[in-house]
């Protein structure tokens, strides 16, 4: 398993900007241009941050290495954040959009359905959640997704949850059904704008 580590102002900003300048290719435009400001993508980088910024304060990054080539963030429903911590990202969230947009965002986000998360924490299911994957540009295609991923896998092992993740993006979707989970649903949120639901089920054999 990766370890978890703490991450600079600098380097917070720096992830958040791969996020957010991810190129999806000719089968689909994602979830940026509803932000606002689009094309500029600055609120966007600073609606990421706030989300990167809390997990931090709680941690909640696992890295590649020391030299973090990737980050990714988990949460667990077993171990969920305190209050405050969920209470001061959503203020942050909300003074990177301004309250309108932030609530637009949201409504967005809902308009293709109910999403694997909503669907598991109505029906009080525990799980893993992979909030934000993130490889600097430089080590794109060098291998460090799977390490990623594969600890979210080992930190659900180790309470046999279900790990699941909801991307923008057909590519990554793709990846994450190379590296071993599987493709549950796809929502239409707009014209060439999906979400694609992805879950790997915690191993039914292991006896909690």
């Amino acid at each position: 398993m990766l370890n978890k580590v703490k991450l600079t102002d600098a380097e917070m900003r720096e992830f958040a900007e791969v996020f957010a300048y991810y190129d999806y290719g000719e089968e689909g435009i994602g979830m940026v241009p509803y932000y606002p400001g689009y094309p500029d993508r600055t609120r966007l980088v600073n609606y990421l941050v706030a989300m990167i910024k809390t997990a931090n304060e709680y941690n909640g990054i696992y890295a590649t290495s020391d030299n973090k080539e990737g980050i990714i963030i988990l949460t667990d429903t077993m171990h969920p954040y305190p209050g405050v911590a969920m209470l001061k990202m959503m203020l942050r969230m909300m003074k990177a959009l301004g309250f309108k947009n932030f609530s637009d965002i949201i409504k967005k986000f809902q308009a293709g359905g109910a999403s694997l998360e909503k669907t598991y924490r109505d029906s009080r299911k525990e799980f893993v959640q992979i909030e934000l994957l993130a490889v600097k540009k430089e080590y794109q295609g060098k291998g460090f997704m799977r390490p990623l991923v594969e600890t979210a896998f080992e930190v659900a092992k180790q309470e046999n949850l279900p790990v699941i993740v909801s991307t923008d993006a057909k590519l990554k979707k793709d990846k994450y059904e190379h590296i071993g989970m599987k493709h549950v649903n796809t929502r239409a949120l707009g014209e060439k704008s999906f979400m694609y639901d992805l879950v790997r089920e915690a191993d039914s054999t292991i006896q909690k």
